[in-house]
């Protein structure tokens, strides 16, 4: 969803992941105890290894999600758009932390609510847990298909597949296709590929007209066309 778009809705829309099947006053209940925080262009929310004291909704903008690997490596996790949820482990009463950093890719607003907040009204309100458990895990299943696709995929193919997954989970729509705010390094992470391969496959598809490149941001232009020979 566009940034854009979701700066418009209500917060109950863009939060309906969080409180679905949760009666009307419920949500109205839940979502009156949230906070909002904004987060300005580059700036990191927390880091990998903290104590996990929020759970947040991108409400607008992007987040991108990311660890340290042993090697020093970044891995980009995921790039979190409007509606996306993360920080579960705060609702877990025995402290845990947060397994990756997060940080804006552009201007974001969150809704957030403290771990406390949350705990407490998980109690209340128990489909509030059974909503977080099936986020969780379709977390899950989109790193099992990752991991799947590194095995049985081609870099190009992999590529094609996180561009394509994040032109419809937050590219924004224009005259001349949809554009993707990312840089190679974070493109490169996604795809389980180096950063020269995500280089020289983007480079490739522009020649044959499929995107187009821009500092920061590809514009897909011809999707059906990203793996064509």
């Amino acid at each position: 969803m566009p940034a854009s778009s979701a700066s418009h809705r209500p917060q109950a829309d863009v939060a309906r992941r969080l409180v679905a099947e949760i009666g009307s006053e419920g949500r109205r209940s839940i979502l009156a105890q949230s906070e909002r925080q904004r987060l300005k262009r580059g700036q990191v929310l927390f880091h990998a290894g903290q104590t996990a004291e929020y759970l947040f909704v991108v409400r607008t903008g992007h987040v991108q999600y990311s660890r340290l690997a042993t090697n020093g490596r970044q891995v980009v996790l995921g790039i979190l758009a409007p509606g996306d949820v993360f920080g579960l482990g705060s609702l877990v009463l025995s402290p845990m932390q947060y397994i990756g950093t997060a940080e804006a890719v552009e201007s974001s607003e969150l809704i957030a609510w403290s771990a406390r907040t949350i705990r407490r009204l998980a109690v209340k309100y128990p489909q509030l847990t059974n909503n977080v458990l099936h986020i969780a895990l379709e977390y899950v299943a989109i790193f099992t298909e990752r991991h799947e696709q590194l095995v049985t995929s081609t870099a190009e193919q992999r590529v094609a597949r996180a561009l394509s997954s994040l032109g419809a989970t937050s590219g924004t729509p224009g005259r001349n296709g949809v554009e993707v705010r990312i840089k190679n390094e974070q493109l490169a992470a996604l795809a389980d590929v180096s950063v020269f391969t995500a280089s020289r496959v983007l480079n490739g598809w522009a020649r044959k007209g499929a995107l187009s490149k821009t500092r920061g941001a590809v514009q897909i232009v011809s999707p059906e066309r990203l793996l064509r020979d």
